[in-house]
């Protein structure tokens, strides 16, 4: 794995990357791949044609309260990127009246120093045509207080871009008995083709203090949940594979709650015309819906990205 740093270093807070595919290869490389604290950037050996992949990394394996964090990501026509993280992102604590360290830079570009307002992340994507954009991470874990919010936008070029967007969170640190204690939990998806918006989702959770982990009574027994974003022309029969499982579900009695549920809606910009679809999760452990991923949602994925980066992915 290599860490690569190229052009000049960005603001604290912020990462960029570009990538390309010259006319005398078909490997993709790198025209732009720098971070600065929190964020470091990896990119791990690929073998795959057309595709590349980078790993996003925060210091600490986290991010602590007050941090603010900025990625925008390019590929250019004819890339496949994959965007991976090294384990879960863990989010922690929320320390009211700590002092912002990243992300504050002011109009003179001097850094200024503002009051916690929780943790921020924010990733703007650009997907060229004929191109695929991957976003794999591993699931967000938040601490007991901790108070996140993300916001994602992903534009496509044209009706040859394609996108595979994974967005998953767990109830907290189990091992410490840690169940929905988080204070806030705030993240929102924007696909946008061309210049229209044409698919928009928030998860907000939000515990009320006045009274005690009103989450852990709504969510519960699930642990784990996710949205699954699927859209684009590459990746069609994965689509289709998907529709024609969920319509397969039977609805009927149970005696108990199942260990998984799931559901299917279909992204289309024409009646009977089906472009995309959006999955909704949900399982009693992250491993239940891990292999749900891996056997079902994004099933026979690895024909593109290679089956040894698929696992290191999932």
């Amino acid at each position: 794995m290599t860490n690569l740093t190229t052009n000049s270093k960005p603001p604290p807070g912020h990462g960029q990357i570009v990538c390309h595919v010259s006319s005398s290869t078909t490997r993709p490389s790198f025209s732009t791949f720098r971070a600065s604290y929190p964020i470091k950037l990896l990119t791990p050996k690929v073998h795959s044609p057309y595709l590349a992949a980078a790993y996003i990394i925060t210091y600490g394996g986290g991010m602590v309260s007050g941090d603010s964090v900025s990625l925008s990501v390019e590929t250019h026509p004819n890339v496949n990127l994959m965007l991976l993280t090294q384990g879960s992102t863990k989010i922690y604590k929320q320390r009211p009246g700590k002092m912002f360290v990243n992300n504050n830079i002011s109009h003179n570009g001097e850094e200024e120093s503002k009051s916690s307002e929780g943790t921020r992340q924010k990733l703007n994507a650009f997907i060229d045509k004929n191109s695929l954009l991957l976003q794999l991470p591993e699931p967000t874990t938040c601490f007991r207080d901790a108070d996140f919010t993300q916001r994602q936008s992903f534009t496509l070029q044209d009706i040859t871009s394609s996108i595979i967007i994974l967005d998953w969170f767990t109830c907290g640190r189990m091992s410490r008995g840690e169940r929905w204690d988080f204070f806030k939990y705030d993240s929102g998806i924007d696909l946008i083709l061309g210049d229209k918006l044409i698919f928009r989702d928030v998860v907000l959770l939000k515990n009320d203090k006045q009274n005690n982990n009103i989450l852990k009574e709504r969510l519960e027994p699930y642990e784990c949940y996710a949205t699954l974003v699927l859209y684009g022309p590459k990746i069609i029969p994965l689509i289709h594979f998907i529709i024609e499982e969920f319509n397969k579900i039977v609805i009927g009695k149970l005696n108990k709650m199942p260990e998984l549920v799931w559901s299917a809606s279909i992204l289309s910009e024409k009646q009977d015309v089906i472009k995309g679809v959006v999955v909704k999760i949900a399982g009693v452990t992250t491993e239940v819906v891990r292999n749900f991923l891996i056997n079902v949602a994004l099933k026979d994925l690895e024909d593109i990205i290679g089956e040894n980066l698929f696992k290191r992915a999932l």
